[in-house]
Parts: structure tokens; C-alpha cells; sequence
């Protein structure tokens, strides 16, 4: 069973508040840029209950991400979350695109969260234990 949360932000303070609200939870991974968080999910992807995802980052993006893991054909078994600021209806929509599991405005609530969290992660194990 997965049990590796991946972080995936260029902000430090972001990867430590949610480091902090799913420590006891989860064994949390993290990675500062896109192709960190490229390399993490090529070794840990079968560990991986989800990746929460900024998308503006400096040299590979959250969009990058996605596109390796659509590749990779790796968005049905793990569920990606974008954490954003950016709430643009053309942002959100593309992101979509790619069957993100869901996104979350920053600045993020904690209890929000780890709610939403983990009713996505049972969700794809619960699918994919059936298929």
C-alpha cells in the first residue's frame, strides 16, 4: 500500500507547512522543482498515495510533471493535487486536462487540506483495487 506523499513546490515554506500538517500521516517526500519530482516519481511511483503539485516553477513546471506522468501513463494511479495560487479558469481547466485529482488555493487551510487529501487517496486506492 502507498504511503509516500510527494511535495512538490519551489517555495520552502510551502514544502514545510505541508510537511508539517501530514507528518505522522505519511512518509513525505519532497522536491523543489519539476525535474526533482520527476526523478523522485520514476523510483518511488509504486510507494506514492499522491503528489501535491505547484505549478510555477522555475525551469521544469507542474505542467512539465504532468505531461511525464500522462507519458508515463501514471495520472490513473497516482493522484496529483495542484497547490496554486493561480486560480485562472484557462490554468485550472488545462490542469483538468491532465485528470488531476483536484487543486487547492493557496494560501491553503490546514484542516482543508488533509481532508481533501485523504479522501482522494482512498478514492484511488479504493478504484484501483478494484480494476
Amino acid at each position: 500500500m502507498s504511503n509516500k506523499l510527494l511535495i512538490v513546490d519551489d517555495k520552502k515554506i510551502n514544502r514545510f507547512m505541508l510537511n508539517g500538517i501530514f507528518e505522522g500521516l505519511y512518509e513525505v517526500l519532497e522536491a523543489e522543482e519539476g525535474r526533482q519530482a520527476i526523478e523522485i516519481i520514476e523510483q518511488e511511483n509504486e510507494n506514492i498515495a499522491a503528489i501535491l503539485l505547484d505549478l510555477v516553477m522555475p525551469q521544469v513546471d507542474g505542467f512539465a510533471v504532468l505531461e511525464h506522468m500522462k507519458q508515463k501513463e501514471l495520472l490513473a494511479k497516482i493522484p496529483v493535487i495542484l497547490v496554486t495560487v493561480n486560480d485562472a479558469d484557462d490554468v485550472i481547466n488545462k490542469a483538468y486536462e491532465y485528470e488531476i485529482a483536484d487543486y487547492i488555493q493557496k494560501p491553503f487551510q490546514p484542516d482543508i487540506i488533509k481532508r481533501k487529501v485523504s479522501k482522494v487517496i482512498t478514492s484511488y486506492q479504493q478504484r484501483n483495487s478494484n480494476s
